[in-house]
């Protein structure tokens, strides 16, 4: 167990100082932020799951990912979080990518957005998306009621 640990130390050790020689005295962190919302489709029928995927990039340190609220007739199924750090002819570059799978309950228009957070003491915001949710073409199909059927 502590050959395993020393080794994972070591191999840490190692990358941080290739990093810091990669990176080097000259390196530009990058200071501007994006921040952007963008959704897979933005027509669909109700229980159709849409892919909203909200994107920070620049200078993405110390900042604390709010809890984002979506209009009442959508559930949140799922929710994912990935980052994305790189260097690029001297600069350092660094990504997050929050993706979320909404599920609409009910017809109608609804507005995902404006997403805001802080940054430095500046409140920053995405555009709002406008969805259009249809009514389904076939109705859904109901659970049988207490009936015994064989698979």
């Amino acid at each position: 167990m502590a050959l395993t640990a020393s080794r994972s130390t070591a191999r840490n050790l190692g990358l941080a100082a290739l990093l810091a020689l990669t990176v080097g005295p000259n390196a530009v962190i990058a200071q501007e932020l994006s921040f952007s919302a963008k959704a897979d489709k933005t027509t669909l029928a109700v229980g159709d799951p849409l892919v909203l995927t909200i994107t920070l990039g620049g200078d993405v340190s110390g900042i604390e990912i709010p809890v984002f609220e979506f209009p009442e007739g959508f559930t949140v199924a799922s929710r994912s979080q990935s980052s994305n750090f790189s260097i690029r002819l001297g600069t350092v570059e660094r990504s997050l990518t929050l993706a979320y799978i909404l599920v609409p309950q009910q017809a109608g228009t609804f507005q995902l957005g404006p997403f805001q957070l802080d940054h430095h003491g500046t409140t920053i915001s995405t555009e709002p998306i406008t969805i259009a949710v249809e009514k389904p073409v076939l109705p859904p199909q109901l659970a049988p009621k207490g009936e015994r059927f064989t698979l």
